[in-house]
């Protein structure tokens, strides 16, 4: 049992009680020798007496800069299970361990595959991961365990260990922590009595104090004492009190040894025979193990299976601390003369300069590619940016820096785009590569919304770009477009943008030019996108299908783009390009909830969220939230709508137009709910005023159902009338759904009763297999316009689809107006399970003898609805 430590070993055996049905998580935190590791290897013992199968990984601070070194020691007992794996998955995980050549495997799947492969380990036996020291893990290897604590399926518990104040993954993933602290007094004076029971009172009153509870330092300062700096009047902290003491322990060594321990400090591998190769070079002359027997007898190192390891990190640290740079380097350039494996013998040779020195420079970019062929992204940006540091000439410098951050932008890793676009553009890059640096800068920080000044920018620096590298041109253009589409820029810029891209004829195929097209001007190049998405080869790049359907649903074609993405989604997920699937979820939702698929929506915003959250893409985080927006709203949760539209606009919807249209909407449909016809119509009206922050000119159709519906409670039908004939003429330029059924409808609520009849029957002819929503918008609204008409076994059946399908759908408050209608024609309800929290709510209120007005007031309903809802709960109702 560790002393002092029974609170913590109880916390494991929770635990490990029993066999988990899904995956379990612990991250314990604490300071360095506080006894972490200690109590991972009694979490070990435990395990194993309960019959867990034990992998173990281990960070090594100087490991940090080889891909997967972490991921290696977790899987490489378990590869023998790789075959169970889909294939895709375990072509991934394969090519990590160079054992197969391919295409490079995607983050997401080398997750995916290690996620799955110790499920199927755990299928036989449950399984305990032991991680230890995950601050120091590589960063591929640090992400895979954090995604393995979030997905973990069956037996599979997770415990780690992380020092107190280095950020990462696995930190911010939110799992549930273990403080360790320090122990208590009496716990130290049994630590003291068991490792130095020779100690005097006074000597062990010093070193509890000084050790402040940390059992490491408990342990090793009575062996240092002599050696301890003086307290001075800034008393060193304990952990560089600790790496002295170490550093301090090692002088004491023979020559050999201390070179043998610095080869080891700088070589993370720990391989005994590269050790002795690197020691033999350095000091000019062959020696054997036993030069390590001097670092074992003191404590400092172990050999085991002809592995050597510090037996604590700072001992590590104090070993380098008590070396200048000189010999560090020197032991970095005697490991890289015995070296066979390339990209290790490199990353040595560029730790053993300070200088430029372009034949490195030339190796580690060499390196890079090798780091990308094995999907480690965060390996290749690191090479290419030491390789920069070491490159001579000013412009390679800079592109390689660019290059560099292409790789951090395709992982959505803007933190590390910024820097790096920062250090390049220090360099003198060459016109095309500042034209690069430009595009890049904008993929992340889209701006001051609606600076037309920016706009102008970006398109000449596309013009100039075209001659030499169209397609880095269209990649401008269409970063021009999207702060065009998301807010609104003015017709000179947009044209401006349509103009450059008619400029660039060979490109008039690529997904890229029809989205610019798309974005710059959806109504007025609506029907040549439209036309050119429909006989445009679908093919299998899933990034090339995404930007189709973010053209699509821009223009307005929501079926088509829902085609299109559902395709680019399956392949994006198969290639685990998270960044990319973040864009495509988004704004999948946002298509099925204007069609009205809202449980497929709230599915892809839930995902899309959590993956633009873990890429580092605030942008579409909030455009999920937004969609999460009107969800709530047509759900009939009105307040939750309105606190999240309120929230949205504290983040990057602000003063963004495409966003801002929509929350208005939802805003709009609140009012509509609770009966504020006024306030309903002014909310949305807004959206079709040019001068309102909420106008967008293509997202502004959307909300003209419930601007039309609002305009005849309101008594704003001229208004509304007179709006609908000025959109009607931009419409007519693009063949897509969206404005075309917004507009017959509208044309059919607003008419005068001899027209009506003959506009809704137009309205139902139109093709709306694919808009479940619409269609039932119409039925309601002809079938009220039949009730009042006193044609009532007419108005019951369309009354009675609408209310099926907004109950299928689960738009409730749309449900609840055609229940309105089928209860003044005489006609049966039915109610969904949706309607039960409120009924409970509304039961509850009127139990308070409220009145209806007041209930409706307090849930944001009309009175109408309360009193249906009342009259629900009576014995003799006939519903």
């Amino acid at each position: 049992m560790l002393i002092g430590r029974e609170r913590e070993i109880a916390v494991l055996e929770r635990l490990l009680e029993g066999t988990p049905p899904r995956g379990a998580v612990l991250l314990m935190l604490g300071d360095p020798g506080i006894g972490k590791s200690s109590l991972l290897r009694e979490a070990e013992s435990r395990g194993r007496a309960r019959g867990f199968r034990i992998l173990r990984l281990v960070g090594v601070e100087c490991e940090t800069a080889f891909p997967f070194a972490g991921l290696h020691q977790l899987t490489g007992p378990v590869l023998d299970r790789v075959s169970v794996l889909p294939r895709p998955e375990r072509e991934a995980l394969v090519a990590v361990f160079g054992l197969a050549e391919g295409l490079p495997p995607e983050p997401l799947l080398i997750e995916l595959a290690v996620v799955d492969l110790l499920a199927e380990v755990a299928a036989d036996q449950p399984v305990l991961v032991l991680a230890d020291d995950v601050q120091w893990l590589d960063p591929q290897s640090h992400a895979a365990l954090t995604f393995l604590g979030r997905r973990a399926t069956g037996p599979v518990v997770i415990v780690a260990v992380m020092r107190r104040g280095h950020p990462g993954p696995f930190l911010d993933a939110g799992f549930p922590e273990l403080t360790v602290g320090a122990v208590d007094d009496d716990a130290a004076a049994r630590i003291l009595s068991a490792h130095a029971p020779g100690l005097s009172p006074a000597e062990q009153r010093w070193i509890r104090r000084e050790a402040l509870g940390n059992p490491l330092a408990l342990r090793e300062l009575p062996i240092a004492m002599t050696d301890l700096p003086s307290a001075g009047p800034r008393p060193l902290p304990l952990s560089d009190r600790l790496e002295h003491a170490f550093a301090g322990r090692g002088a004491e060594l023979p020559s050999a040894t201390r070179d043998a321990l610095l080869v080891a400090a700088v070589d993370p591998a720990g391989d005994l025979a590269e050790i002795m190769a690197g020691t033999s070079a350095l000091r000019g002359e062959p020696v054997t193990p036993e030069v390590l027997a001097p670092a074992r007898a003191v404590g400092l190192v172990t050999v085991e299976e002809n592995r050597v390891a510090f037996l604590h990190p700072l001992m590590r640290s104090g070993v380098l601390q008590a070396e200048g740079l000189a010999r560090h380097q020197s032991a970095h350039r005697a490991l890289a003369r015995t070296l066979d494996d390339v990209y290790r013998r490199t990353w040595h040779r560029a730790r053993s300069i300070v200088g430029p020195d372009d034949r490195i420079a030339d190796a580690l970019e060499a390196n890079a590619a090798r780091a990308l062929n094995r999907g480690a992204v965060i390996a290749a940006i690191n090479d290419l940016e030491r390789s920069a540091e070491l490159t001579s000439w000013s412009a390679l410098r800079g592109h390689r820096l660019l290059v560099a951050a292409g790789h951090a932008y395709g992982m959505g890793r803007d933190d590390l785009v910024h820097g790096l676009l920062q250090s390049a553009a220090r360099t003198d890059l060459t016109d095309l590569d500042r034209a690069r640096m430009e595009w890049l800068g904008e993929m992340f920080d889209h701006g001051t919304p609606r600076d037309a000044a920016r706009v102008y920018e970006l398109c000449d620096i596309a013009v100039r770009s075209a001659p030499a590298d169209p397609d880095l041109a269209l990649d401008v253009l269409l970063v021009a477009a999207f702060r065009c589409h998301m807010a609104d820029t003015g017709p000179v810029a947009r044209a401006r943008v349509v103009t450059c891209a008619d400029r660039l004829p060979e490109t008039a195929s690529d997904p890229r030019h029809l989205a610019t097209l798309a974005m710059a001007e959806p109504l007025l190049r609506g029907r040549q996108v439209v036309e050119a998405l429909t006989r445009t080869p679908y093919g299998d790049d899933g990034d090339a299908l995404r930007i189709m359907g973010m053209a699509a649903h821009v223009v307005g074609h929501l079926p088509l783009a829902s085609e299109l993405l559902d395709r680019s989604e399956e392949i994006l997920r198969r290639q685990g390009r998270r960044g990319l699937l973040s864009h495509v979820l988004t704004i999948q939702a946002l298509t099925r909830v204007l069609r009205g698929e809202l449980v497929r929506a709230a599915d892809a915003a839930e995902e899309g969220k959590r993956l633009a959250a873990e890429t580092g893409q605030p942008l579409w985080e909030t455009g999920t939230l937004v969609c999460d927006v009107l969800l709530k709203a047509l759900v009939g949760d009105m307040r939750e709508a309105l606190r999240r539209a309120a929230e949205a606009e504290l983040h990057e919807a602000r003063g963004r137009n495409a966003m801002l249209s929509l929350l208005q909407l939802a805003r709009g449909l609140a009012s509509l709910g609770a009966g504020r016809d006024r306030d309903a119509y002014r909310t949305l009206r807004a959206v079709f005023d040019l001068a309102d922050p909420s106008f967008h000119r293509a997202e502004r159709y959307v909300s003209l159902m419930f601007l039309v519906d609002a305009a005849v409670r309101a008594g704003y039908l001229e208004d509304a009338r007179e709006l609908v004939a000025e959109l009607e003429p931009a419409a007519r330029a693009t063949p897509s759904p969206m404005p075309h059924i917004n507009l017959s409808y509208a044309r059919a609520v607003l008419a005068a009763d001899e027209d009506a009849e003959d506009l809704y029957l137009a309205a139902l002819r139109q093709d709306l297999s694919d808009w479940p929503y619409a269609r039932a918008k119409v039925e309601l609204a002809y079938g009220s316009w039949l009730r009042r008409q006193e044609r009532v076994r007419e108005a019951r059946s369309l009354l009675d689809s609408a209310q099926r399908t907004f109950d299928r759908i689960g738009a409730l408050p749309s449900g609840d107006e055609a229940r309105l209608e089928l209860r003044s024609a005489g006609a049966p309800i039915d109610w969904p399970e949706s309607s039960a929290e409120r009924l409970r709510q509304i039961t509850e209120l009127s139990a308070l003898r409220l009145a209806d007005d007041e209930i409706a007031e307090l849930l944001g309903l009309r009175a109408e609805v309360v009193a249906m809802y009342r009259d629900r709960t009576r014995p003799d109702s006939p519903q």
